[in-house]
């Protein structure tokens, strides 16, 4: 009767915190949870109780303040007692901590980051590699490998990830990985090169390899160069293509017959011969290739010919683009939030189109700073007639909208430009407008999206004043969101645990927050559920799900499962946390 329970509770990892500080307790619960989601978190209240919990299961990992405990030597007991379990003491620089130099010391203050990679380090030493697929991917531009990273991991992959062909060497002799993703322009070998040390590397020799390029016709005679090579996936590239070419490519067993029709591609530009010998790049952002046509490599990749049939997918922009494409995705991947704080943090000016709930949507963005947003579909960028617009004659008004359908030129300014409205009521509209069009994307359940880095912007954004505040933008066009138009994004488990994200706090500090906002992120804790917090602040729980749903949108918040019925009762991290702290 009581053997199957036992076994399940053996496959519960469980971890045991004791913090007393809620700010530092509530950072921890976060990166624990990244690096180890389905494990039993435990607060303890103090070292006697932590002491309790591991007699009672086998614990982990012990993460311990020294601050908290009620002296040193009672932690120094507590090792003594556990000495298989993982430790990471915190300490501020004058603790004392002799005699515990088998738990892992972390001084405070510390960042996020550093604690992270220790629990990592401790956790997941070999990242739960067995039963999953290992993919290497290679690329010089850290933002696509992030990228790339959270759609294979989403997808259930092991992922390995190097910068440097050196890096990519060391990784592939020591992880083995099953795939390789190789950009074919490396900052110290090109992909070619690299391939062929793979190849001939008895360690690494078995190993398929599929190039990430734009450059189609340096890769052409790659097969006569290197057996491993089994195929190109063109940039830019969707998630599904991606997606597909890793399944397809891991399930094939890599031969010379096999890999030889897997090269055979339709490439997305010309290279001409000048381009041959394409020096070393010191870097690439993702997808910065000339002039490709946006978002469809399914088309234009073939892996093995017929058994790799490319997406039929609609295209996301009627025409190439005039500029180079900085980074593009999926927003169930790569969020808006995080696209517009690189656009800031680079100071980039060009074009962020995107597409989903509208066809085209464009954000126009000068050194960093959002200009204006706009739509070609005049009806949809405003269906209505504002109040401005009464005493303006509804021919001229038409032609406006006529103009914004062939330009993209918002019909506001056209009509201050022809004198017709004064400046500032114009600049008015056009933000409000803008906005809300853009509250749209925000809401949609999945937005494609690619941001044309270009020198110049159309001349219709030249009299118009960027908005100085990227984050603060965000907010103001999420406040167009309505409850409504997110009924399936703003779902969440009323029991669900709204908590910051690794840097939501600080972010979250420098917001022009309404009152409201700021009562409610002040409820954040890493222990109250949304119906907690609807309860504490006497909200309804619709309106509570959107503001969250604001917060989660930024990137400030995100929204963890609510404790299973049987780790409550265990006493579990929500339950011993509100025990302690209280609602």
């Amino acid at each position: 009767m009581k053997k199957p329970p036992a076994r399940k509770r053996k496959r519960e990892e469980r971890l045991v915190v004791l913090e007393s500080d809620e700010t530092l307790l509530s950072s921890i619960l976060s990166c624990l949870h990244q690096i180890a989601p389905e494990a039993v978190v435990d607060v303890a209240r103090d070292v006697d109780e932590a002491d309790r919990i591991a007699d009672d299961d086998p614990v982990a990992l012990f993460v311990l303040d020294l601050d908290a405990a009620s002296e040193p030597d009672v932690v120094r007991d507590l090792r003594s007692r556990h000495p298989k379990t993982q430790a990471i003491v915190l300490a501020s620089a004058d603790a004392k901590s002799e005699g515990m130099d088998d738990a892992h010391l972390l001084e405070k203050p510390f960042a996020d980051s550093d604690f992270l990679d220790l629990a990592q380090t401790l956790l997941r030493p070999d990242k739960e590699a067995a039963g999953r697929q290992c993919v290497l991917v290679i690329d010089d531009s850290l933002m696509m490998l992030k990228f790339v990273q959270e759609i294979l991991a989403e997808a259930n992959y092991e992922v390995v990830t190097a910068g440097t062909a050196q890096e990519a060497l060391q990784a592939s002799r020591e992880q083995k990985p099953d795939l390789i993703l190789l950009d074919y322009l490396l900052p110290d070998l090109r992909g070619d090169e690299l391939s062929k040390r793979l190849s001939a590397d008895e360690l690494t020799a078995d190993v398929p390899v599929v190039f990430m390029s734009g450059f189609g016709a340096d890769l052409e005679n790659t097969q006569d160069r290197s057996e491993n090579v089994l195929g190109i996936l063109n940039k830019p590239f969707t998630t599904d293509s991606l997606l597909k070419a890793v399944e397809e490519n891991l399930s094939r067993v890599p031969s010379v017959e096999a890999a030889e029709p897997a090269v055979h591609s339709e490439f997305t530009s010309e290279v001409g011969p000048e381009h041959e010998e394409a020096p070393a790049v010191e870097s690439s952002p993702p997808w910065n290739e000339p002039e490709p046509a946006l978002l469809q490599a399914d088309e234009q990749s073939n892996f093995g010919g017929p058994e790799f049939a490319p997406q039929s997918e609609p295209a996301l922009f009627e025409s190439g683009l005039a500029g180079n494409v900085y980074f593009s995705g999926e927003t169930p991947f790569f969020s808006f939030s995080r696209a517009l704080r690189v656009i800031g943090q680079e100071n980039l000016t060009g074009t962020l189109h995107s597409a989903g709930a509208r066809d085209h949507v464009d954000l126009y963005a000068r050194e960093g700073k959002v200009v204006l947003v706009t739509t070609r579909d005049g009806e949809a960028y405003c269906a209505e007639a504002p109040v401005t617009l009464v005493n303006i004659d509804s021919e001229r008004v038409r032609e406006a909208r006529e103009t914004q359908s062939q330009t993209g030129c918002p019909l506001f300014i056209t009509l201050a430009r022809e004198g017709l409205m004064l400046r500032d009521p114009a600049l008015q509209l056009l933000q409000h407008y803008g906005q809300k069009l853009f509250a749209q994307q925000w809401s949609a359940p999945r937005v494609r999206f690619a941001f044309e880095q270009t020198t110049d912007l159309p001349d219709f954004t030249s009299e118009i004043p960027a908005d100085d505040d990227v984050e603060h933008w965000m907010l103001s066009t999420l406040r167009f969101v309505q409850a409504q138009d997110v009924a399936e994004k703003a779902n969440y488990d009323s029991e669900s645990i709204p908590a910051f994200t690794r840097d939501g706090f600080d972010r979250v500090q420098k917001l022009r927050l309404t009152v409201a906002e700021a009562q409610f992120a002040s409820q954040f804790n890493g222990a109250r559920s949304i119906a907690q917090i609807a309860r504490n602040l006497r909200l309804d729980l619709r309106f509570a799900c959107l503001t969250l749903f604001r917060f989660v949108e930024l990137d400030i918040v995100e929204c963890w499962p609510p404790p299973a019925s049987e780790k409550t009762e265990r006493g579990g991290l929500f339950k011993r946390l509100l025990g302690r702290i209280g609602e």
